[in-house]
């Protein structure tokens, strides 16, 4: 049986176009007593963070959506919100120096991933935040 993480107060906004990774997602770290919200797109994202961008302390996106990529959005969310670190996930083989990523992506995790890796890497990179150095 899987030990059960602490809970945390920190809300984490989860991209994805596929509502079963969203769902599964969502269910998963609230378990884990994150607040989760979700959007759908990237654009649906960006309104999100212009509602609630100061309460959410990190951003999980998925690369390849239909109306704008995870790199894109991570741009954009650097304007509005340059605090909030972003971890963007991909099925692609990337190598690195491939994508000029901006300083806000705190990694790029390859998919399919195990919901407790993805949940190891996030309470790494939000306790990395918030001791002030880099993940």
């Amino acid at each position: 049986m899987e030990a059960v993480m602490p809970p945390h107060d920190e809300t984490l906004l989860y991209v994805d176009d596929e509502p079963l990774m969203t769902d599964v997602f969502r269910q998963y770290m609230t378990r884990r007593g994150y607040r989760v919200l979700t959007a759908a797109s990237g654009e649906q994202a960006l309104r999100i963070m212009a509602h609630e961008g100061g309460m959410v302390r990190l951003i999980i996106t998925d690369m390849t959506m239909p109306d704008m990529d995870g790199e894109e959005l991570a741009r954009r969310l650097a304007e509005i919100a340059p605090t909030a670190p972003v971890l963007i996930a991909t099925g692609h083989d990337l190598a690195p120096g491939e994508m000029d990523l901006p300083s806000n992506v705190a990694e790029v995790i390859r998919k399919p991933y195990q919901n407790r890796h993805l949940a190891e890497r996030i309470r790494e990179i939000l306790d990395h935040r918030a001791s002030g150095s880099v993940a």
